[in-house]
């Protein structure tokens, strides 16, 4: 491999004919923006559908660049790129992917960096666990301990969504790529890798009774889906009655949020139901009223519950309209 160090798979490999030149200063260094890296999740769970790997390379560094300085130790930083500072992992590959696109070909550092990188839960959880406990950050200053903190930001199984809905409203466009084996042939022919296109409206409650940190989990849901191929994703805050609708194509690093009133479902499924939504994604606490379903609706409904406890007390009723899941905590 050409790069010095790289990890993911549960481990860490090092080239030893590039690193016996390195000064210890800036190995020293290398080493901690791996560790860094590791503490993102890049190699194991934020990996942007859709992006080759010479723009996930350099979006992971111009991430670590962006919010650590490296004295010894050059990557990539947002202004190499004509691109601004203080965005997300997954924004600056889109952006580096729509600057630098893949052609399959790419070989070098670039590719060698992110070689093991691939979806492990099981790594990700241990990585957020430690994350969670961790009391003294070192010399990691407060803005990187923040980001490696939001890192841990909730989802939802996006596989179990899927299934809820169901093939029948799920489209898809299917790319031949050679990023991805075939499964069958391996590297001898093309892999292929899809990108959702279905209509989905998620539904995001803002009522009073929903908190801060709630609230950041709820976007963090959104922004997951962008990791499965979805091109974008129409979303309503809501309390009382819709507060904000608008279109996000990407994962959104921060979000304006109108509302704080009390609760009432109807709006939003009204709206689903005038738009003709395939697929509606409700996340909220559950405290509110049942709702009034408009006849001849037909749009698939998937309650996002806020913890367990919200499940335990409403999924009974939500499941009258449709399917009940929870989100997946750090």
């Amino acid at each position: 491999m050409d790069c010095p160090v790289r990890s993911g798979k549960h481990r860490i490999e090092y080239n030893p004919d590039v690193l016996s030149g390195i000064p210890r200063q800036q190995l020293e260094e290398v080493l901690k923006a791996e560790a860094i890296r590791i503490l993102l999740k890049h190699p194991y769970e934020r990996k942007p559908d859709l992006c080759g790997p010479r723009a996930i390379s350099a979006a992971s560094n111009v991430t670590l660049s962006d919010n650590y300085t490296f004295q010894f130790h050059t990557l990539e930083r947002p202004g190499d790129f004509g691109l601004e500072s203080g965005h997300s992992y997954e924004w600056y590959s889109y952006k580096i992917e729509d600057l630098i696109p893949d052609d399959g070909d790419s070989e070098g550092p670039s590719r060698d960096l992110c070689e093991l990188w691939e979806e492990d839960d099981l790594a990700a959880d241990s990585i957020n666990e430690a994350i969670v406990n961790a009391r003294d950050w070192g010399t990691i200053p407060l803005r990187l301990a923040e980001t490696i903190i939001a890192s841990t930001k909730a989802r939802i199984d996006w596989r179990s969504v899927f299934s809820g809905f169901r093939a029948s409203i799920l489209s898809s466009k299917r790319d031949l790529t050679r990023m991805r084996p075939s499964r069958r042939f391996g590297f001898e022919q093309m892999g292929s890798r899809r990108r959702f296109i279905t209509r989905l409206l998620v539904a995001v409650d803002v009522s009073g009774s929903i908190s801060v940190k709630t609230l950041s989990h709820f976007y963090g849901v959104v922004g997951s889906a962008f990791k499965y191929g979805f091109e974008a994703v129409d979303v309503v805050q809501f309390d009382s009655c819709i507060s904000k609708a608008y279109s996000l194509k990407r994962a959104a690093a921060h979000i304006e949020i109108v509302g704080r009133g009390g609760t009432s479902f109807d709006d939003p499924i009204q709206y689903a139901f005038d738009k003709n939504y395939d697929g509606l994604l409700i996340l909220t606490d559950g405290d509110a009223p049942e709702p009034r379903i408009p006849e001849g609706f037909k749009t698939k409904i998937m309650w996002v519950c806020e913890n367990r406890e919200c499940y335990d007390r409403h999924h009974d009723w939500m499941e009258k309209y449709g399917r009940v899941c929870t989100m997946i905590l750090p």
